[in-house]
């Protein structure tokens, strides 16, 4: 992702430094932690290998489409907010993965979140040359203390479109790949925002 823009950057700030002075002392243990929620799926955004979801035994239907798709959405989902937690902890950011923490009394919380706009499984046989796809929506919030989060920014990340390559090597992944790579730049735009707002890492 490129830069976040200066005047959005001092946006954020602003509202960060409104969110410090509601902080009250004496806080629990994650003053400043990052919360990453599972993003959602529809069944519309789902599109299957058409060549899987077969049955071994001759005579039975197989799994029904439906199903496979869900299961596909759900294991994007997790593989999305797993990249993105591990990255941002690699960082030494306090992160956790969760659909319903929030900010802590006396504390602050940025809350990343979004939807999937496609998860499509591509080829799974042609191995190397998949070109399965997630391409997702994503919004920032800030959450000081109890109080209603704010939305700091909104951004779009497509695995087959990464920022400075033009999407050059990126049409081969398979699905996992292709989750792990939006994670990863998720988080980098995550961090990237912490840091413009000094958000401290953990332990500090």
């Amino acid at each position: 992702m490129g830069s976040i823009s200066k005047a959005a950057a001092a946006a954020i700030l602003v509202a960060l430094l409104a969110a410090c002075n509601v902080q009250q002392q004496g806080g629990g243990g994650h003053p400043n932690l990052i919360i990453v929620r599972e993003f959602s799926a529809s069944s519309a955004s789902v599109t299957l290998d058409p060549s899987f979801g077969f049955s071994l035994y001759r005579g039975s239907p197989g799994v029904p489409p439906s199903q496979r798709a869900a299961s596909v959405s759900r294991a994007a989902a997790f593989s999305v907010a797993d990249a993105v937690v591990q990255q941002l902890a690699a960082l030494g950011y306090d992160v956790a993965k969760s659909n319903t923490a929030g900010a802590e009394p006396g504390g602050r919380a940025l809350i990343v979140t979004g939807t999937f706009r496609e998860i499509n499984e591509g080829r799974r046989r042609q191995v190397g040359a998949e070109n399965a796809r997630v391409a997702v929506n994503v919004e920032i919030d800030l959450q000081p203390g109890g109080a209603a989060p704010l939305r700091m920014m909104t951004f779009a990340v497509d695995s087959q479109r990464t920022a400075g390559d033009g999407g050059a090597g990126r049409r081969g992944a398979n699905l996992n790949a292709a989750a792990d790579r939006v994670g990863r730049i998720i988080a980098q735009t995550a961090a990237e925002l912490a840091r413009l707002n000094r958000w401290p890492a953990a332990g500090l």
